[in-house]
């Protein structure tokens, strides 16, 4: 369900469904992002149908007032795609939609990219990263996707290693840990995620414990530069921003 303001956020209207087979997404593993002319596009995993998980997407170009059909964005030439890890999309400076989820291709359960002009055909998808990780078991850890300058940068995590990777280029192991975040502000590449240590912030190759304990982080650039970080510790919500 999308729910839409025209007012700052004062009031919201009743929501609106924009799956159109009810009871395809059964959890809530989705994506939501918007450009600067109104567009919106929305992804999540889906079980319609009788074949495994799919992704499945709907795009709105009048600011989230009217909804497309829904679009198959990607299935599994095998069983079915990861069923836990939430998919990733974003816009890019040229108005193209990016779409990153975890896919599950004999054994391995790795990242892959696909991209889209008009938010209705998709390219054919390419794996990010050249290494590999066969697993048994879902990893519950979609990871995170933003651009900037024409750049395209994707975060994820193989195993317990997490991974900052181009397309088309080999990824770069940043640290250890679970439950990542992205954000790019001014060029500048944030990466979060929780690990043994703590909820750790990485930038410029540098990384530092924002807490000993935590769960779950998630982050938002600022419209005056830096980023606002906020993750779950000892039953409630903690805050730390960063200057640029």
């Amino acid at each position: 369900m999308v729910w839409r303001s025209v007012d700052g956020g004062k009031t919201w209207p009743k929501g609106t469904v924009i799956n159109d087979v009810p009871g395809a997404p059964t959890e809530g593993l989705h994506s939501l992002a918007a450009d600067d002319k109104g567009r919106l596009f929305a992804a999540w995993l889906d079980k319609r149908g009788e074949k495994g998980t799919k992704l499945c997407g709907a795009r709105s170009n009048d600011a989230g007032a009217t909804w497309s059909k829904n679009i198959l964005i990607y299935q599994s030439s095998e069983r079915t795609i990861c069923e836990c890890c939430h998919p990733s999309v974003t816009f890019d400076a040229n108005g193209q939609i990016l779409v990153m989820w975890r896919n599950w291709i004999a054994g391995a359960r790795d990242m892959y990219l696909t991209q889209s002009r008009d938010g209705e055909i998709f390219a054919k998808p390419q794996k990010l990263g050249t290494g590999s990780w066969q697993s048994n078991a879902c990893p519950m850890d979609g990871g995170g996707l933003a651009t900037s300058g024409g750049r395209i940068i994707t975060l994820w995590r193989r195993d317990e290693g997490v991974f900052l990777a181009e397309p088309e280029k080999p990824e770069k192991q940043i640290g250890s840990g679970k439950d990542l975040a992205l954000a790019i502000s001014q060029g500048r590449v944030y990466a979060i995620w929780s690990s043994a240590s703590g909820i750790i912030l990485w930038s410029s190759g540098k990384a530092e414990v924002l807490a000993g304990a935590g769960a779950f982080p998630a982050m938002a650039t600022l419209p005056d530069g830096g980023v606002l970080t906020a993750w779950e510790a000892d039953g409630s919500i903690s805050l730390h921003r960063t200057l640029p």
